[in-house]
């Protein structure tokens, strides 16, 4: 394989071997108002995540340039029901951030001479199939080995788990599918990958892999909260988040056997850690506690074409300035997670997170926020975020109809905005492709407007081909690879259990935040009821990663954890007029509520005005 170097040799010299260089001294920088830029920075980046949080942003943050830390704060919900705030010493799953600690591990052993990243993993794991026995560590650190399936502890069977506890069956198991491809001709991101390369470092270390990353990692770090283990006070550990009331509880609930993981996440994610922790682990990579400058110039180089792969590691730039960083999603749980050093720049910025919307990682639009406003001096334009009674809000709550008859919910609720302070929110939901479209854009996505009918039609031919069991019906609905004989046997199956469907009402499609929208059915079933969702690319029903622990009643629709098919928070800007503000587009969006039982949804054809229904009605959150 061809080999795309992007050194950042001369910016990493830069940076001290431990603790920062002296710095000459000199006057602090100071904006044209006499502040200084870091307490500048350092208020931006307060404003920004207090209305972050209010527009649904939950977690901990920490950016620090040179040897200041310009922030350190927690926001949002630890845990929403019990309403315990996130704090800066809070714990979250990282995820796939464990994947550096054991890329690094990885490189250790190499500079001690007991392996070499170009070894095949042959000559460090037994019984390697002849297919496999050539795959480099380097392929492994790289994503390029060709190896295409995961286990995933949540979705396993018994027999599965029972694998998953015994590591050399582990590793047997893994290595028996095909590969995706020749080694090191093509990239699929691989978990298992690392997994393997957690059993590389117990043989060739002696150690088990935990124990080698708790002394020759994380003490050398002078990290002490990091690891998989159970924290005693559960107060400091955030619960994991999605769509609507989906509280998928502590990390080790759904993800380990009873407070241990399995192999499945073995060194490559589900370790606990801290805020704070993970700063200790970028301090001690910029320095040389952990590695050698020549294994961090190994490591933070990228590897495949047109990509940010190191080993272990991305590699990529913001407008030229260069940065080393990890990233990590627990999906669907909610945590997610991303860690960055700008390498010219001397700036370490911390994300931890415990909630997606709407299957997007809020981590992404906050950390490239926080960068905005630190390295670049351009704060996102949000609303404000004006102090109105709780008891203002909770008199707007109600049921609103537009005369066209699709239908807005508003309810009261409060954000946790940092330092344990918290501030009332008004909620704002939608039933109706029209209601949808002015809480997304203010009704100005024509396009989307036009993806979303068409999705709402094929939905409702989807759910009249299976009532009728039209299979050539089927056929031009559901992606090639599903058989629509294997659709009909499961819907057959879910409506022995739940009685026949007696009603279907089509309530609307919104976006992702990513790529992909969702339709939103209700079907009454004649023992049962309830909002079912199907998630739609490129015209095709597709299976969606946030989706797949919900209850299935056939290929693609799964029930919905959110009653809504969008459900928005909006900050006051008075006691009458409120704002959104979608952090991963950049869309703000300005109601109005007078008092007079009038919702008016202002856009720039005119405002689209609904009028109240009912007094306040119960909606689950979508927050």
């Amino acid at each position: 394989m061809k080999l795309l170097r992007l050194t950042l040799a001369a910016a990493l010299l830069l940076c001290p071997p431990d603790e920062p260089a002296a710095r000459p001294a000199q006057a602090p920088a100071t904006t044209a108002q006499g502040v200084s830029k870091n307490d500048a920075v350092r208020a931006a980046l307060g404003e920004y995540f207090r209305k972050a949080a209010g527009l649904g942003f939950s977690g901990a943050v920490l950016v620090a340039r040179g040897d200041e830390v310009l922030m350190r704060g927690g926001y949002g919900w630890a845990d929403v029901k019990r309403r315990v705030a996130v704090k800066p010493d809070t714990f979250f799953d990282i995820g796939s951030g464990v994947k550096a600690f054991t890329a690094t591990a990885v490189l250790q052993l190499e500079e001690q001479g007991r392996l070499s990243t170009e070894d095949p993993i042959s000559k460090h794991l037994k019984n390697v199939p002849p297919d496999k026995a050539g795959i480099t560590i380097h392929q492994l650190l790289t994503h390029t080995s060709g190896i295409d399936f995961d286990y995933f502890y949540d979705s396993a069977s018994p027999a599965e788990r029972a694998t998953m506890r015994d590591r050399e069956k582990y590793i047997a198991a893994v290595l028996g599918p095909p590969l995706a491809f020749k080694p090191g001709a093509g990239r699929v991101y691989s978990n298992t990958g690392f997994s393997l390369l957690a059993a590389i470092i117990e043989n060739v270390s002696g150690l088990p892999y935990e124990r080698y990353a708790r002394e020759r990692l994380f003490g050398p770090a002078g990290m002490t909260e990091t690891g998989y283990y159970v924290p005693r006070d559960l107060r400091r550990v955030a619960r994991g988040y999605n769509d609507g009331d989906t509280d998928y509880g502590y990390p080790w609930e759904t993800q380990w056997e009873g407070r241990r993981p399995l192999w499945d996440l073995m060194g490559n994610g589900g370790m606990l850690t801290t805020l704070d922790d993970v700063y200790k682990w970028m301090l001690a990579v910029r320095g040389d506690r952990l590695v050698s400058q020549k294994s961090k110039d190994k490591m933070f180089q990228v590897y495949w074409p047109k990509s940010d792969q190191g080993q272990g590691w991305n590699v990529w730039q913001t407008e030229g300035r260069p940065f080393v960083w990890r990233g990590g999603d627990a999906v669907p749980q909610g945590w997610n997670v991303e860690f960055r050093w700008y390498t010219k720049d001397d700036l370490i910025a911390v994300v931890l997170t415990n909630r997606r919307i709407r299957a997007g990682s809020i981590r992404r639009p906050s950390m490239a926020a926080l960068v905005e406003i630190a390295l670049l001096d351009k704060p996102p334009a949000l609303p404000a975020f004006a102090p109105v009674p709780a008891a203002r809000l909770g008199a707007l709550a109600g049921t609103y109809k537009l005369e066209s008859g699709e239908t807005f919910y508003v309810t009261a609720d409060e954000a946790q905005t940092g330092g344990g302070l918290r501030r009332p929110v008004l909620m704002i939901g939608g039933e109706g492709q029209r209601a949808i479209d002015l809480l997304h854009s203010a009704n100005q996505r024509p396009d989307l407007t036009k993806l979303s009918a068409e999705m709402n039609d094929k939905t409702a031919a989807y759910l009249a081909a299976l009532g009728s069991g039209d299979a050539a019906a089927l056929k031009t609905i559901l992606p090639e690879n599903v058989p629509p004989a294997e659709a009909l046997e499961r819907w057959g199956a879910f409506v022995k259990q739940t009685g026949a469907l007696e009603a279907a009402e089509v309530l609307g499609t919104s976006p992702l935040n990513q790529q992909g929208v969702q339709t939103f059915v209700r079907l009454k079933f004649a023992k049962s009821a309830g909002v079912y969702r199907i998630t739609w690319r490129d015209g095709r029903p597709r299976t969606q990663p946030d989706d797949r622990l919900q209850p299935s009643a056939t290929a693609f629709l799964r029930k919905s954890p959110d009653p809504l098919p969008i459900n928005l928070a909006f900050l006051p800007q008075s006691a009458t007029d409120f704002a959104t503000y979608d952090l991963f587009r950049g869309r703000t969006v300005n109601v109005s509520l007078p008092g007079d039982g009038r919702l008016i949804v202002r856009t720039k054809d005119g405002d689209a005005v609904a009028r109240k229904v009912a007094a306040g009605r119960k909606v689950k959150r979508a927050r």
